[in-house]
């Protein structure tokens, strides 16, 4: 198998409606029905520590110009992209072949 040495990298941050429209794109380009992975983070995502340096769940980043930065600064990560790309890339090779072996092991010459 030729590995992958780039990957297609666009800016992954955007505004809730941003995001609204182009699902309606891919709903459109795909159907409503279409599978799909997602991840998707908001400002509650974005937890602040407590005084005893944990994570605080119930506290978190509301100034909109701070998230803004936060989501910006993750969507400049080219590593978080090239590790969903190869585990993209290995479940559609993996669920490949075992498709295909299924279909073999049902073909009627096989049997």
């Amino acid at each position: 198998m030729r590995e992958r040495r780039f990957f297609h990298h666009q800016t992954m941050n955007y505004t809730l409606k941003e995001l609204q429209q182009r699902v309606n794109n891919l709903i459109k380009e795909q159907g409503e029905d279409a599978h799909c992975g997602a991840w998707i983070y908001t400002k509650n995502d974005c937890y602040l520590k407590d005084n005893d340096g944990e994570f605080d769940e119930q506290n978190t980043v509301e100034d909109p110009i701070l998230v803004r930065r936060i989501m910006q600064d993750i969507g400049d990560n080219d590593y978080i992209y090239q590790v969903i790309q190869e585990s993209v890339d290995e479940a559609t090779e993996e669920q490949y072949m075992n498709y295909q072996q299924e279909l073999e092991d049902e073909s009627p010459l096989v049997q």
